[in-house]
């Protein structure tokens, strides 16, 4: 990648996925002026006209008198991104993944980076709610589709068949135990804070939390460390706890 002209940047250890986009977005402007950051997961593939879209996509809104925060994708290997409506005849995003926003420098100076002590899970919801709650817009962009992987999708069994409810075959995403606890952890702690500020939006976020809880709670390999990792994530919640998950639970969830 260096060869290419690629410039790599190396964390002295693993700080989580929040902290490794912003040294990315530091080293973006350091090394030069962008007008827009594109965040990307490293399985993603764009399709060819995605900057170009989710560009004109954010100047059309632009011009059309609508203040964006960022623009994100419109699917993700052929699944639609969930939305809310819209405004001024374009659509809002609900909730949406971190992989595939064009964020302008300006939105940065103005709500800042993403959450560091979040580490991994709950950091693209809880940008997204940062920067709407500055009055900004988080907006789908026309034809901006990516190719991604959504995990490891496991198919329902029960007593060893598979479970087919109304003519459609269950499956769910699995997630290891340490992946667990921070969804868990920051899933609780998104909820206490945006309770009151956004209550449709956080329901909404816990029903769709909730119908996943069920499925890998129910379904997925060894539950007792899912459960574990699950009760210690709430409880870290309440305590405020961030960060990366702790060294010693770490090792009882291997």
């Amino acid at each position: 990648m260096a060869k290419t002209g690629a410039r790599i940047i190396h964390q002295q250890e693993n700080a989580g996925i929040a902290a490794a986009l912003n040294a990315g977005i530091s080293a973006a402007r350091t090394d030069g002026d962008p007008d827009y950051v594109l965040t990307l997961d490293q399985d993603s593939r764009l399709n060819p006209l995605y900057v170009q879209n989710a560009i004109e996509t954010l100047q059309r809104a632009t011009s059309a008198g609508i203040d964006v925060g960022f623009v994100c994708a419109s699917s993700y290997s052929g699944h639609a991104v969930p939305t809310m409506g819209t405004v001024g005849g374009f659509t809002k995003a609900f909730d949406p993944m971190q992989s595939g926003f064009m964020i302008p420098v300006g939105t940065i100076d103005r709500v800042g980076v993403f959450d560091a002590g979040l580490f991994i899970d709950g950091v693209d919801s809880e940008y997204t709610m940062r920067v709407r709650g500055t009055g900004l817009q988080v907006l789908v962009g026309e034809g901006c589709d990516i190719d991604h992987d959504l995990g490891q999708r496991d198919r329902a069994r029960l007593l060893g068949r598979p479970l087919v409810v109304f003519g459609r075959e269950i499956s769910f995403n699995y997630h290891s135990p340490s992946r667990v606890y921070y969804i868990c952890r920051n899933g609780a702690a998104l909820t206490r804070r945006y309770a009151l500020s956004a209550p449709g939006w956080t329901l909404r976020r816990l029903v769709e939390e909730g119908k996943a809880h069920v499925l890998r709670f129910a379904f997925s390999p060894g539950k007792r460390k899912l459960i574990l990792a699950a009760m210690a994530g709430f409880a870290d919640a309440l305590r405020g706890r961030t960060g990366r998950i702790p060294a010693d639970l770490e090792q009882r969830l291997k």
